[in-house]
């Protein structure tokens, strides 16, 4: 694969992950007066039209037959328990420590790849593994947990799931367009989140359809470059750059919820990131 290839990939995920965090700061405001089902509900709404006008504008088909492909429909299950996990977490726990332990993908896509794809793993990627376990313990600051402390095993199920839909991606038919792709996702999770209603939603007013709208417009570019990226480069090349959204978290939550990491957090998320890159590069020099 081209390194020209690589880069444009790699550009794409970081754009990707800016517009994750950005449009998880809005819906971690958001709880704080909607319920995640409605959020999701709303958002999917305001999401699912704008892939479809797109869709239109590129005159491909919204629905076409391989969209039912059971690979891509798994896909699309895996980020409808992502979404719940993840967004359930987010609004129990500080956004930088939600975003961190998702991140914890290649320790769970480790463990994957020699428990269920039976690819031989050497000491060296089990020592990263534990070293990275070693760092969620770090940013869960368990001395200073609070009542929410078991929230921090939502985010840790959404990377394990997130593992299992990186590799489900790559047998999704090419013929399917990254927007088609993206689309299954979006109208699965919108109905998650209507299955949701008889537990209570409540009346919109502007300034929460504005930030909703808003959120809509990051997370369909989010789900879209993040597609192309999976789809182009090489994962064991682009993974890394899905850290850049770490920095971001923090900034965000300091500047809008005044979160100051402790530094118990700041050393686990060193730690996770050094695991998490050694288990990449160790996983790309095995392939060379």
């Amino acid at each position: 694969m081209h390194d020209s290839q690589n880069l444009k990939s790699a550009l794409f995920m970081v754009l990707s992950m800016a517009l994750f965090t950005s449009g998880d700061a809005m819906i971690k405001f958001l709880s704080d007066e909607l319920p995640i089902g409605q959020i999701l509900f709303v958002r999917g709404i305001f999401v699912c039209l704008l892939f479809c006008l797109l869709l239109k504008f590129k005159k491909q088909p919204i629905l076409p037959r391989e969209a039912w492909n059971r690979w891509n429909l798994l896909r699309s299950v895996f980020e409808v328990l992502i979404a719940g996990c993840y967004l359930t977490g987010l609004v129990l726990l500080p956004l930088a420590t939600a975003v961190i332990l998702v991140f914890c993908g290649p320790i769970m896509l480790t463990i994957l790849a020699a428990t269920v794809l039976k690819e031989q793993v050497g000491w060296r990627r089990w020592g990263a593994v534990v070293v990275g376990f070693i760092g969620v313990i770090l940013v869960a600051d368990l001395q200073q947990a609070s009542l929410n402390s078991w929230a921090v095993l939502l985010p840790l199920a959404a990377a394990f799931l997130t593992a299992l839909r990186d590799i489900s991606v790559r047998n999704i038919p090419s013929i399917l367009s990254s927007s088609q792709i993206a689309f299954t996702t979006a109208w699965m999770v919108t109905l998650a989140g209507l299955a949701t209603l008889p537990f209570g939603w409540q009346a919109l007013n502007v300034q929460q359809l504005g930030l909703l709208g808003i959120a809509s417009f990051f997370i369909m570019g989010a789900y879209t470059t993040y597609i192309i990226t999976t789809r182009m480069g090489e994962l064991s090349f682009v993974a890394p750059f899905k850290y850049s959204s770490i920095p971001l978290a923090m900034l965000i939550g300091y500047l809008v919820w005044a979160d100051v990491p402790s530094s118990s957090s700041i050393l686990g998320t060193g730690v996770i990131i050094a695991s998490g890159m050694f288990i990449l590069l160790r996983k790309r020099k095995t392939k060379v």
